[in-house]
């Protein structure tokens, strides 16, 4: 039976109804928080309040946040409303990420008090190595078939369906199917990816069919586009699991994942790899497995805060979080030039180190212990010139503050003035023609449980559509390296070391928030600056997460590219308007490469739920950057 859809606009036209005005985290502040508070609530923003009492929503598209919601309204968990938003969203960000794509996900079940990863990552085939690739003269450039890996977000769905849902596949894929099979409106991002492909997908003819209209012409925004062969798909895993409904639940979740991994959907997709000499078999499908692992975590001034491990680039937030922990940057004030300054140069040493120790746990022994010690980050904290940018890239010396790992055989970052080499600097998630990207999900339900995920790749920019299953495969291997002398390099069945990195905060114990974003390399700097927005600047923005999402950022290039060829942008600073031009030319006057660029323009969209600790009402904001959607009710 299909939702009440006038139900459904009523109740989110209640979700923005505004909260009471209530105290600040630390709910023994002063009175006056309050009417700071209200003045800051009072400030005109591009987007209102969203906040209700029972649960919330954040996602990068609003027919993605809508699946969520509806799931949550239904009585679904935050785990049941993040899979069905994930699933839509395959099917409706495909400019963002689709099915044939990988997802990083984080939970927080409150019955269980911890916060789990789930690594979605797919690995790269068993006869992919750095000879196959040198001896072909191939290289990992993000498009076509020689940087695929195997598709993870499907795994790392149903994954946490079987593990934490209580509903079905079949339920929490209905929406996601009815898209698919009936249509969905294309939105202007999504048909300017299209457009920017056309020459792409003259080489693969399936994708011209896939995106394209019976007579070869593009869809306009607006039209309505149907994906029949990626319905059937997803319908064909619902007949798996109602086959096997008499297991149990569980069971008939597993059947329709193993339906695509080792079933008939995969021998398609492995026929189809095999027919264009793309190095697959069988069981690099059937033996693929989303990772469940102990998250990478940090206190940051009472705040808990969870990222993916070493696998991912998400340690350079905790990094970073605990060489600012040295610094009093609320007494800097927000944005002034002393401000920027001290986050950028924390991030530059967050960078060296994850371009140095970073790589798949399952091949590397990185020492995480050392990376996250607050010594460690003191040391790092030292080399901080307050009046100079740095233009070394030099990893530290981690080993020192770990038990385990006393030595490094792979390159570690020592380059004393990178601005020297040159070279074009790394882009967000580049494609030919068009800009490929990430998107995000936060979900927080009534009971407190919080789902967090990253899912990307599959792009329409890129990804090859195999055969008539409606998957376009990832191309996510371009983030390896093909140098057996770094950590993150490419070898059989390894995971590159992804960008992609969801986040949860609890506070004193107690779950607080759910936020992440798309920007490739740029998600940990949104994510960093976002969350020092709300919770050292609590007062500037309150109630309205929207505001701490809309304040303009920078973003430094001080790394190497994750992306093939992993480009590097030293000492080079994007700084968004309107920073002023007196805090722009103090960063110029301290030596950083600084560009302005226009307001809201560096590649982001951050999406969270937060729950007020003050209150218990959750608030959910999404960064204006992008058609990000909030919902609460």
């Amino acid at each position: 039976m299909r939702p009440n859809l006038g139900l459904l606009a009523l109740t989110a036209t209640l979700a923005l109804s505004v909260l009471c005005v209530t105290e600040t985290p630390n709910v023994a502040a002063q009175k006056g928080n309050v009417v700071r508070a209200r003045e800051a609530s009072d400030r005109p923003t591009q987007r209102p309040l969203v906040g209700g009492r029972n649960g919330g929503a954040s996602a990068g598209h609003p027919l993605t946040t809508a699946a969520a919601f509806e799931i949550l309204l239904k009585g679904g968990s935050a785990f049941d409303a993040g899979v069905a938003a994930m699933l839509v969203g395959g099917v409706v960000e495909q400019d963002l990420y689709s099915l044939g794509g990988e997802g990083l996900v984080l939970v927080y079940p409150r019955s269980e008090r911890k916060v789990t990863s789930v690594v979605g990552q797919g690995w790269a085939p068993k006869g992919a190595t750095i000879d196959w690739y040198t001896a072909r003269h191939k290289d990992l450039d993000g498009e076509g078939l020689d940087p695929a890996v195997i598709p993870g977000a499907i795994h790392a769905a149903l994954t946490v369906l079987e593990k934490w849902g209580t509903m079905s596949f079949e339920q929490v894929s209905a929406r996601a199917i009815e898209y698919a099979r009936d249509g969905f409106p294309l939105r202007p991002r999504t048909a300017a990816s299209i457009e920017g492909n056309l020459d792409f997908f003259k080489k693969w003819p399936g994708n011209q069919r896939y995106w394209l209209k019976p007579d070869g012409s593009m869809y306009k925004p607006g039209e309505t586009i149907k994906l029949p062969t990626l319905a059937h798909t997803l319908t064909l895993m619902v007949e798996a699991e109602r086959a096997a409904a008499s297991k149990g639940r569980a069971a008939g979740v597993v059947a329709a994942r193993d339906r695509f991994y080792k079933g008939d959907i995969a021998r398609e997709m492995v026929a189809f790899l095999k027919q264009h000499q793309a190095p697959f078999e069988l069981d690099d499908f059937a033996e693929f497995f989303a990772k469940i692992e102990e998250p990478a975590t940090t206190n940051y001034r009472g705040y808990q805060v969870y990222k993916h491990s070493f696998g991912s680039q998400g340690p350079v937030l905790l990094e970073t979080l605990n060489i600012l922990e040295n610094f009093d940057l609320k007494s800097m004030k927000r944005n002034s030039a002393e401000y920027i300054h001290t986050i950028i140069e924390a991030l530059k040493l967050g960078y060296a180190d994850r371009d140095s120790y970073y790589g798949d746990p399952a091949f590397v022994q990185t020492p995480g212990e050392g990376l996250l010690s607050k010594a460690y980050a003191k040391q790092r904290a030292a080399l901080i010139d307050p009046k100079h940018a740095s233009r070394g890239f030099i990893a530290g010396n981690p080993m020192a503050f770990d038990s385990k790992v006393k030595e490094w055989k792979y390159w570690a970052a020592n380059i004393a003035d990178g601005t020297k080499s040159g070279g074009p600097a790394p882009d967000a998630e580049p494609i030919r023609g068009t800009i490929k990207d990430t998107t995000h999900i936060s979900v927080i339900d009534k009971e407190g449980n919080i789902f967090d995920a990253t899912p990307s790749g599959g792009w329409i920019g890129g990804a090859v559509i195999l055969g008539n299953t409606g998957i376009g495969m990832s191309v996510r291997g371009e983030q390896f390296w093909l140098d057996s002398t770094r950590a993150a390099q490419l070898r059989p069945r390894s995971r590159p070391r992804y960008t992609l990195t969801p986040s949860i905060v609890l506070r004193d114990g107690q779950p607080f928030m759910a936020i992440g974003t798309p920007g490739g390399d740029n998600q940990d700097q949104t994510i960093l600056q976002a969350f020092l927005n709300v919770v050292e600047f609590w007062n500037d923005w309150y109630p309205n997460l929207h505001e701490a999402f809309e304040w303009p950022r920078v973003q430094t290039l001080h790394f190497f590219g994750s992306f093939w060829p992993h480009n590097a942008g030293f000492n080079r600073l994007n700084v968004e308007a309107p920073i002023s031009d007196e805090v722009f030319k103090e960063l110029q006057t301290r030596g950083h490469n600084a560009s302005r660029v226009r307001a809201q323009s560096i590649s982001s969209c951050a999406t969270a739920v937060l729950i007020d600790p003050a209150s218990g009402n959750r608030i959910a904001g999404a960064d204006p950057r992008r058609d990000c959607y909030a919902m609460a009710y």
